[in-house]
């Protein structure tokens, strides 16, 4: 394989391991992943409404 294959695989590695983590982790949700609008929006418009049915799985 190319040098560039063995970046992108690497990359590509780290991005499913980074996943992996956070998904078995604890880790509490971002607060701007509980809201509707993106996080561009809610930088401009300073506000955020609420997502129906944000659910934290617990073993």
């Amino acid at each position: 394989m190319s040098k560039t294959m063995w970046i992108l695989l690497t990359l590509l590695v780290i991005l499913v391991l980074s996943s992996m983590y956070k998904e078995y982790s604890s880790l509490p949700t971002p607060d701007h992943l509980k809201c509707k609008e993106s996080m561009l929006q809610q930088m401009f418009s300073d506000k955020c409404t609420p997502r129906d049915g944000i659910i934290r799985k617990t073993n």
